[in-house]
């Protein structure tokens, strides 16, 4: 098993209570990138979406070019970046580009359809051909990345990433995972928490690729999960409100497109929801939490996100839970690595 540990979603969202500006909040974020590689974090992600009214960062790529400027060896990812609202060669060409700043091989690029009804409107895009834009922004990276080909314009493209950039697909239903089964590098997912609907995904996903000719061991798999870890094992109230932003915005959107208005308020906090959604306490209990997710998939590699930082809060706001996260529970869960394989799965269930 290859077990990397990442931080993010980096999301750059800016609640309306919050007091900070958006060039506050990036340099927050290029602070934090600096601090997630100190602390020996191995990945950093980011996510895509658009005309959010606080702000959601609309711009992966030249933020992923930034956080590459700011650190020598973290890969740094999206999860997601979002396929319709990318002209697919300028997207494998930026990045490219972004693989040279970096130094080349720290890409891995998460991939999704999008769902929301007005960023497809917003970009005169119908929702009905986003897997079509899928495809074709695989195949023309794979090309654009690849070696030339007589005749084939898109593979003339330059500047070429050291090596092909990792794409990885994400989507909760059957006809998207499948998808990934047979044209990604791997499978990312948001399973909120429940590993029997990671594990259902991933099932359906390796069996897409059997079908294909593929050998699923080869192909990666990448999930990210709302956490928080302390001392007394609580969640405090101002992080509970930061959570909440990032929980109940999506609900809002998805609220929007069944005919609610937009921008209206957010569903009143429920913290049952919450706490269900979230790996959360002290070591002792975000270890036991976590070790059954890498009994589970032990035979593959794995990128493991975890989110330490929500809307509104500030670096310093975060600060604390990245320390005790890197000192007291990722070198106990890299330790389960080595030994999982061979472990009977069982079913993780979180804290409540």
């Amino acid at each position: 098993m290859s077990l990397k540990i990442g931080f993010g979603l980096v999301t750059a969202q800016i609640p309306p209570w919050a007091e900070h500006t958006v060039a506050a909040e990036y340099a927050d974020t290029l602070a934090m990138t600096r601090m997630a590689e100190g602390l020996g974090f191995d990945s950093i992600w980011v996510s895509e979406h658009h005309i959010a009214e606080d702000g959601y960062l609309p711009s992966a790529l030249p933020l992923l070019a930034a956080m590459g400027a700011v650190t020598d060896r973290l890969t740094l990812g999206t999860a997601i970046a979002l396929s319709p609202f990318h002209d697919p060669l300028r997207f494998a060409e930026d990045c490219a580009v972004v693989d040279a700043l970096s130094g080349g091989g720290r890409l891995v690029m998460g991939l999704g359809t999008g769902w929301r009804r007005r960023e497809f409107a917003a970009f005169g895009l119908s929702v009905r051909e986003r897997a079509a834009s899928m495809a074709r922004l695989v195949d023309v990276c794979r090309r654009a990345w690849g070696s030339p080909i007589a005749g084939d314009e898109v593979s003339a493209a330059t500047p070429k990433p050291v090596q092909p950039i990792p794409l990885l697909l994400g989507g909760t239903v059957p006809a998207a995972i499948d998808r990934a089964g047979r044209i990604a590098d791997g499978y990312i997912g948001s399973p909120q928490n429940d590993i029997n609907a990671f594990r259902a995904a991933v099932e359906r996903f390796d069996a897409a690729a059997a079908a294909a000719g593929r050998d699923p061991a080869t192909l990666t798999l990448a999930l990210h999960v709302n956490a928080w870890i302390s001392a007394d094992g609580e969640i405090p109230a101002a992080v509970t409100r930061a959570m909440w932003h990032q929980i109940g915005t999506y609900m809002q959107w998805h609220a929007e497109d069944d005919g609610a208005p937009v921008g209206g308020e957010l569903p009143a906090l429920d913290l049952d929801r919450l706490r269900a959604r979230t790996v959360f306490g002290t070591p002792d209990e975000v270890v036991e939490q976590l070790t059954p997710w890498i009994e589970e998939f032990a035979d593959r590699e794995l990128h493991f996100i975890f989110r330490l930082h929500y809307p509104g809060m500030r670096l310093a706001d975060a600060e604390p839970a990245m320390n005790v996260f890197a000192e007291a529970a990722a070198p106990r869960l890299r330790a389960v690595a080595p030994h999982a394989a061979g472990v009977r799965p069982r079913d993780a269930v979180g804290r409540r």
